[in-house]
């Protein structure tokens, strides 16, 4: 009796070993496949998540990078117009030249600010962009006030200077010269200047259009909405 049970047994253990076992162990195994398909999968979706959200910001840093170097290069450009291109040397005060002296040095440092504020708008804009076209040809005129200023205020420090000099000694006779000699280098340079002041003012307000435009790109079709 021992021996048919211990038959049965084996037949029976058999029977699982051959048909059960490898079905558990293939079960395991497709379990096993899809835990790891379902990692990858979710590691790429992560992935791909991580790389769109890098592009936004890089792309948000990039814009606030533009709107920066534009509002840099209005602020200088603006500076230049109102401060610099409109001066009158008669409201200079006396003091031998010093304040002449300031004022050319800071002519040449806002020549220089608009110039690099200009090559770095091109490094960011499209070569066919409107506003970069406007940018340069302000900066095309800022380089043409540079020359004039160049090629005049020499003889307009001397001028003020020697009628200063006239004042303070009394002579009525040199004052009268000093102060014609003053006006006139005063005129030549503003009939030089002049034509480029008035061409610097017509492109710097067409940079304020385009300025308007980019900041506010759907402001003109607001407005032929109403």
């Amino acid at each position: 009796m021992t021996d048919i049970l211990l038959i049965v047994v084996a037949f029976i253990a058999g029977l699982l070993i051959k048909d059960y076992l490898p079905s558990y162990a293939r079960k395991k195994a497709e379990n096993l496949a899809t835990k790891e398909d379902i990692s990858a999968i979710t590691e790429k979706v992560e992935s791909v998540k991580t790389a769109i959200a890098f592009g936004k910001e890089r792309e948000k840093q990039l814009l606030d990078t533009k709107q920066q170097l534009l509002m840099n290069l209005y602020d200088e450009i603006t500076e230049f117009y109102y401060e610099l291109l409109a001066v009158n040397f008669g409201d200079f005060p006396s003091d031998e030249g010093k304040s002449l002296f300031h004022y050319q040095t800071s002519f040449y440092e806002s020549v220089a600010e608009i110039l690099k504020g200009y090559q770095r708008l091109v490094i960011f804009l499209p070569h066919d962009s409107l506003l970069l076209k406007q940018a340069n040809d302000i900066t095309t005129c800022t380089i043409k006030s540079r020359k004039v200023l160049k090629d005049n205020f020499g003889g307009i420090k001397m001028t003020l200077v020697r009628e200063h000099q006239a004042y303070l000694e009394g002579d009525r006779g040199e004052i009268e010269l000093a102060v014609k000699a003053a006006d006139e280098a005063n005129s030549k340079y503003w009939n030089e200047m002049r034509p480029t002041v008035e061409e610097f003012r017509e492109h710097y307000q067409k940079y304020l259009g385009e300025m308007n435009k980019y900041f506010i790109p759907n402001n003109n079709k607001a407005q032929h909405s109403h």
